[in-house]
């Protein structure tokens, strides 16, 4: 799908992103390298999509991943709501699995919105370090396996036919500047259809009174009388 998103860097060394709204903008690196508050710091909160936040939602608790399926599925309920009426979307999750990212592809490709994925390319000491401040630590070994995942993917990308594929080094997440422009894509409108109203049989007709050229038939019998409605 061609898009007009694209990217640019300043003399000043300023790397600025245009994405079109509406589309899927997916944040891929592993834990700790910065991507909620890089997500913070340059979309609206209400454009945000948290795998982290959904599992908190279903089950009370961020990190417990027995309830994937459950949480992925009211993030996509989310999304999905978004994009039927032209809504940007940032998926802050890790999407360092191919499954994953294609089920984030083939979501924009059902609402014919471009699909962007955004590598957060920062160093594992670095994610190491943010994860050792953390109120509730994820884990070296879990970050490390993560950063295998994260660069096998960094290979892959270019060719699992996402729209664009934007790289971002750590000096580039501090300096970024996001621009949005709307490019709404038209949605067929459906019309509630009016509720169904009660019809009636029409009265049999009676006979004229002293009309006495006519045949001898049996007079119909008169309906009952109706009832009120409730």
């Amino acid at each position: 799908m061609a898009t007009e998103q694209e990217e640019a860097r300043e003399d000043s060394g300023q790397k600025i992103v245009r994405l079109i709204r509406p589309s899927v903008v997916v944040l891929c690196g592993p834990a700790a390298c910065g991507k909620s508050t890089f997500a913070a710091r340059h979309f609206r909160p209400t454009q945000i999509i948290s795998s982290d936040q959904a599992r908190a939602l279903v089950c009370d608790d961020e990190r417990d991943q027995r309830f994937q399926a459950q949480a992925f599925a009211l993030l996509r309920c989310l999304i999905e709501q978004r994009l039927s009426i032209n809504r940007l979307c940032v998926v802050d999750s890790t999407a360092l699995t191919p499954p994953a990212r294609q089920a984030l592809l083939e979501l924009a490709r059902g609402y014919h919105v471009p699909a962007v994925v955004m590598v957060l390319d920062v160093p594992l000491e670095t994610c190491l370090a943010h994860d050792a401040k953390r109120e509730r630590t994820v884990g070296q070994p879990v970050i490390e396996r993560q950063y295998q995942l994260f660069e096998q993917a960094k290979a892959a990308l270019k060719q699992e036919g996402f729209d664009q594929v934007i790289e971002l080094k750590k000096e580039d997440m501090e300096k970024a500047q996001i621009e949005i422009i709307f490019r709404p894509v038209p949605r067929p409108t459906t019309n509630a259809a009016p509720p169904e109203r009660r019809r009636y049989a029409p009265r049999p007709p009676r006979a004229a009174a002293g009309n006495k050229g006519s045949p001898p038939s049996a007079k119909p019998p008169s309906p009952p009388p109706e009832q009120p409605s409730s």
